[in-house]
């Protein structure tokens, strides 16, 4: 049979032993959280509650004998009834001290106190009713006590065994925890033991070998393409060596061969040097349209063929084509592509040039991905030219065009979505004060010009400091998220929510009056204070400012102003209400 290797021998055996190990203490450990869990803490939980439902018993035992004892000494009927509504408490207290019964140590106890107390009840307390007893009051209370005093002695023997039971209970689980922690501290003890050993083993088998050959690959790593030394070890240690003289023999060679690829490089890069002037400009330009354009021209200069440019549509699902070099950009959705059909399809699916298989009906055309990072966002696909098919440095040149050409394409759209998020808010996907400013400059024109009224309503959340000062403000940001949607859901034809600020948000009216501007912010004040009430508190409400033109101002600027001023008129009056510029509303 074959033996293993030294190092896998050593290395599978020092594995075995800490696996072994660590299971053995996984296993202790379980074990003590089992016992625990199903012997030592109900018995402990019995016992407690069993002693506790002695002393409710014993309790309730007292409140009846005195009770009776009033009864027999007055004749008032009320001491007996006092006796008999102790009679269920002391049922309750029976029916939890009978859990003592599973104790054995206990059971003869228990079954001797509840044997006393039933005597007392059968033999005195019951006939304690009659009234005159028979016998005497005297004599019958006498009989009473001396029942009474068996009754007590067995209570409290039960008592005392029952803390007794308690005692070897948690002396129990203290002895197996010990014993535990010292199988613990026994098998790590022995597994360090080995451990070290299998370090020792390790160090002379693996670790000085091993410098060895680091020297030889540093030496390597530094262009001294030099076979190393043999080594002293383990079978695998040689093989390596062995590994590492082939290595550099064919080091040697790819040297060899490299210097003279970059020969053949020098004559490609001046070839690519008029791209990369084209690629230059284009990268400078925020301009899809002529980046596009200029993506395919220098595509078109490297191929001498027809180059058409494919973009990936926004959900990613597919290609529309942007622009043909022989009829220039394309109108949108005129020609698509599914993902993974066609030499087109495959190239944008997997990442890779794709070349078109005329058997399959494909036509003789290489298509390259734009790649960006780690996603395709174009294709550029090339048709053979007047020298014949893309291939070669034609090729490489295509692929440099195609990754400078996917940055700058990328560049120009990402430029186009900043633009547009210039104008929201990235919190609350509301329109911010900027374009608030846009919007309220064409509503103002548009009112003056047909004599319309239109206003602004200024709402900010109260006492949103204090809800960012107690729950955080990652917690403020939702209910800024949450106010953002409330305001978004209520808006109509003509009404347009914006995030002005802070905690400040503002309502554009283009045709509405100060009635109408009234009503909205009262139906949004009492959204919102029905939307932020938790439980018995209000997290935040809102005060709301109205102004409205021509009425309060004349301008954009100043209805905002006025919308301001009179939001915290309301603050300044309470919160939680809605002010029109001069009066209050609601």
């Amino acid at each position: 049979m074959r033996r293993a290797p030294r190092l896998i021998t050593e290395v599978q055996r020092l594995g075995v032993t800490v696996s072994v190990a660590a299971l053995v203490i996984v296993l202790l450990v379980v074990f003590r959280v089992l016992y625990s869990a199903a012997v030592t803490s109900p018995a402990e939980d019995r016992l407690q509650a069993g002693l506790l439902a002695v002393e409710d018993s014993h309790q309730a035992m007292l409140s009846m004998d005195s009770s009776l004892r009033g009864y027999l000494a007055t004749g008032d009927r009320f001491f007996s009834d006092e006796a008999t509504k102790a009679s269920p408490e002391l049922a309750t207290a029976d029916t939890q001290m009978v859990n003592l019964l599973e104790e054995p140590a206990l059971r003869q106890s228990v079954l001797q106190l509840l044997l006393a107390q039933q005597r007392w009840r059968t033999e005195w307390a019951d006939r304690a009713r009659q009234v005159p007893p028979p016998g005497g009051v005297e004599a019958f209370l006498l009989q009473g006590k001396a029942i009474f005093d068996n009754y007590q002695g067995r209570k409290d023997d039960t008592r005392a065994a029952t803390l007794v039971a308690i005692e070897d209970n948690q002396r129990m689980s203290s002895i197996m925890q010990w014993s535990v922690g010292v199988l613990l501290v026994l098998v790590g003890l022995g597994t360090l033991v080995v451990a070290l050993r299998g370090r020792r083993r390790l160090e002379r088998h693996v670790v000085a070998p091993v410098d060895g050959l680091l020297a030889s690959v540093r030496g390597i790593s530094e262009g001294r393409l030099h076979p190393p030394e043999p080594v002293a070890g383990s079978a695998e240690l040689v093989a390596l060596r062995d590994g590492l003289a082939d290595m550099t023999v064919a080091l040697r060679h790819q040297r060899e061969e490299s210097q003279a690829q970059a020969e053949r490089l020098q004559a490609q890069t001046d070839r690519l040097r008029t791209i990369l002037i084209m690629t230059r400009e284009i990268a400078g330009s925020l301009n899809t349209r002529y980046v596009v354009d200029s993506t395919v021209q220098a595509a078109v200069a490297v191929t001498e063929g027809r180059v058409l440019l494919w973009l990936l549509d926004e959900d990613g699902s597919g290609l529309e084509l942007a622009y043909d070099s022989e009829r220039g950009a394309v109108p949108p959705l005129e020609r698509q592509c599914s993902l993974g059909v066609g030499v087109v399809g495959r190239s944008a699916r997997y990442g890779q040039i794709s070349r078109g298989d005329p058997d399959t009906d494909d036509e003789a055309a290489v298509a390259v991905p734009l790649v960006v990072g780690a996603r395709v966002i174009g294709v550029l696909e090339c048709f053979d030219g007047t020298e014949g098919e893309v291939d070669g440095q034609s090729l490489s040149a295509v692929e440099m065009l195609a990754t400078l050409a996917g940055s700058a394409i990328e560049a120009s759209r990402l430029h186009a979505a900043t633009e547009r998020l210039s104008q929201f808010d990235p919190l609350t996907q509301l329109a911010n004060r900027r374009r608030l400013g846009a919007d309220l400059d064409t509503a103002v024109a548009n009112a003056k010009r047909h004599g319309q009224a239109m206003s602004v309503i200024m709402l900010d959340l109260d006492h949103f400091k204090e809800l960012n000062d107690r729950y955080g403000h990652q917690q403020g940001d939702v209910v800024l998220q949450e106010v953002a949607s409330t305001l978004r859901a209520s808006m109509r034809d003509g009404e347009t929510a914006y995030r002005y600020g802070g905690e400040e948000f503002a309502i554009l009216i283009t045709h509405g009056d100060t009635e109408d501007a009234a009503a909205l912010a009262e139906r949004l004040r009492e959204r919102v204070e029905a939307d932020f009430k938790r439980g018995g508190r209000q997290l935040v409400t809102a005060s709301f400012g109205i102004a409205t033109l021509p009425h309060h101002a004349g301008d954009g600027e100043g209805l905002v102003s006025e919308a301001d001023r009179a939001l915290y008129s309301a603050k300044n009056s309470g919160r939680n209400r809605v002010h029109r510029a001069g009066q209050l509303v609601g």
